[in-house]
């Protein structure tokens, strides 16, 4: 794993003419901006400012650790940082407000519906008293039948236009309720590659592990993958992270989840007790990334790269943290190992399954 030592060209503020640790740490974003060429919008603001005043839980340790072996971020990576620490906020609010709005349309729904109900009940009324006079009053039949007529007409329209606008109620409601599961997928996808983000995966890895279900957890990293960013650029980089990327979604099976762990790491959360199984499947994606080749968009390259594999199978009552934490040194030692490789974090001597 790369060094977390500071890098100094992340640490390297100006001189601040004040002491007021606000003001310190807004003039040490403005030249950390400087200092890697990066545009100064807000969101590098909000990065640069956060990482200074340590205000982002984790965010030090990985922008340090991007920062490891290269001189400057990129504006590429602080897209990243931005989204992965701060855009959860956002989202979240986006899907307060898409929930408001279907409250709002179930409640005119609601509404509708009583509108027509106090309709019937009032008609209901009408036909009762007619039906009194006709025994009681000697009162025309005709004028009855025309008081009728023109209640049952009244009630009609009424109904019509109530049926009209509940029916365009509930297609509000139903598109709205669309948009809010658009929204919660949104919430939890990565952004650049289609597959679910760290937020989403880490959710679904405490309710795979609460549920106490068999699991075992692969971590992925491609191997050199700076180098290909700096030799082909970042945007050959992202589409090799797309294909990866694909390659995960299609190997994974249906009850699987696949995500960007973040950077060029990926994870796999397989519902599988058998250790065997998990390191069949890791093998199997790690042999199709290594006798493939990449092509690139615009020059029509070919590349090849390869990719470094950690597994991990969940021990009863064991924490994301720690599971997580073992399959990453796994992964630790298939790169110390040589890279292009599977290795198997294995807690419990000759134990082929933990869930037997």
């Amino acid at each position: 794993m790369p060094s977390t030592a500071p890098h100094p060209a992340a640490t390297r503020p100006l001189p601040a003419p004040r002491k007021d640790p606000t003001l310190l740490h807004a003039h040490a974003a403005m030249a950390s901006m400087l200092e890697h060429g990066l545009s100064p919008t807000p969101a590098n603001y909000l990065v640069w400012f956060s990482f200074h005043g340590d205000s982002a839980p984790g965010l030090r340790a990985e922008l340090e650790r991007r920062l490891a072996g290269q001189p400057r971020m990129t504006q590429g990576m602080m897209e990243e940082l931005h989204l992965q620490f701060f855009t959860a906020d956002h989202e979240a609010v986006s899907l307060r407000e898409v929930a408001a709005r279907l409250e709002v349309a179930v409640h005119e729904a609601i509404g509708l519906v009583q509108d027509t109900r106090e309709d019937a009940l009032r008609y209901g009324g009408t036909l009762a008293q007619a039906t009194d006079r006709l025994g009681a009053e000697p009162e025309s039949l005709n004028t009855l039948l025309r008081r009728l007529a023109a209640e049952t007409l009244e009630v009609s329209r009424r109904s019509e236009a109530a049926a009209r606008n509940l029916a365009e109620t509930a297609r509000k409601t139903q598109e709205l309720r669309d948009e809010l599961a658009e929204a919660r997928r949104l919430a939890g996808t990565d952004p650049l590659t289609g597959l679910a983000n760290r937020r989403h995966f880490d959710k679904a890895l405490r309710e795979q592990l609460a549920g106490q279900r068999p699991t075992a957890l692969v971590m992925v990293d491609l191997d050199h993958f700076k180098a290909v960013n700096d030799t082909h650029g970042h945007p050959a980089g992202d589409q090799v992270l797309c294909w990866l990327a694909d390659i995960l979604a299609e190997a994974a099976p249906g009850d699987a989840v696949a995500a960007r762990f973040g950077g060029e790491e990926f994870s796999l959360m397989l519902p599988c007790g058998q250790l065997r199984d998990a390191m069949a499947m890791a093998e199997q994606i790690r042999g199709r990334i290594a006798q493939a080749t990449v092509e690139l968009a615009g020059d029509g390259a070919h590349i090849s790269v390869t990719a470094s594999f950690g597994v991990a199978m969940a021990q009863p009552g064991e924490r994301p943290a720690q599971l997580i934490a073992r399959a990453d040194a796994a992964l630790y030692e298939a790169k110390r190992g040589g890279r292009n490789r599977v290795c198997a974090d294995q807690p419990l001597p000759k134990a082929e399954s933990v869930w037997n």
